[in-house]
């Protein structure tokens, strides 16, 4: 098993206007919260975060020690700035370990995308992430499905073929459509506009035996 991520923090009594002041301080503001538990209002350095954000993203649970009590958590909702991207705000939510949670998990399509584009193809990744129902332990920092059963035009991956993951319980319509194979760019086809196919000048020929008939 790798080794936890370990954030360091401290309680928080600041708020409002006066937390900028901590931002220029290069200290983040925070909450811990969770089922039957008071919510504590905390900050963390912003190095020390962007690092944790790095390693343990939404998916890993990271051990996030507050004035030297260490809880289980995950990053349930990061606030930031727009066009800059700095974090103002991180949201942390506690987890117990032998209580089952259900959490948000990326998709990865693995597979030769280069391959498919020089043959002319492109698959469109339809569903990038899904709910997943487990134990924080057994929580996946990523669900990987394999491309390489695609092979004509039309051809799709569904949440069934998915692997499975032991302990962990997919919360989505199994035939929903995870990606599918389609062209990269439109085939020309006979007949479009701009090309003068056979059937209008039928048509035409056909209207001026009419009139000389007339």
């Amino acid at each position: 098993m790798a080794e936890r991520t370990v954030l360091e923090a401290t309680k928080r009594e600041l708020t409002g206007k006066q937390v900028r002041q901590l931002r220029a301080q290069g200290q983040i503001p925070g909450v811990l919260y969770g089922p039957e538990f008071a919510p504590i209002s905390l900050l963390v350095n912003q190095i020390s975060l962007r690092a944790a954000l790095l390693e343990a993203s939404g998916t890993r649970v990271i051990d996030l020690n507050v004035d030297g009590q260490v809880y289980n958590a995950l990053v349930r909702n990061v606030q930031r700035r727009p066009i800059r991207g700095d974090v103002l705000h991180v949201d942390f939510y506690r987890v117990r370990m032998n209580v089952k949670i259900r959490n948000e998990v990326p998709i990865v399509l693995v597979g030769d995308m280069l391959a498919f584009e020089k043959a002319g193809f492109v698959v469109l990744h339809e569903m990038t992430s899904l709910e997943v129902e487990c134990l924080p332990g057994d929580l996946p920092a990523q669900i990987e499905v394999s491309t390489e059963t695609l092979k004509a035009i039309g051809d799709a991956l569904i949440v069934a073929d998915l692997p499975e993951l032991s302990g962990v319980v997919f919360h989505a319509d199994p035939a929903a459509t995870v990606a599918t194979l389609t062209y990269l760019s439109k085939p020309e086809v006979e007949g479009e506009e701009g090309d003068e196919s056979a059937e209008p000048e039928l048509i035409r020929r056909r209207a001026e035996e009419e009139e000389e008939e007339d």
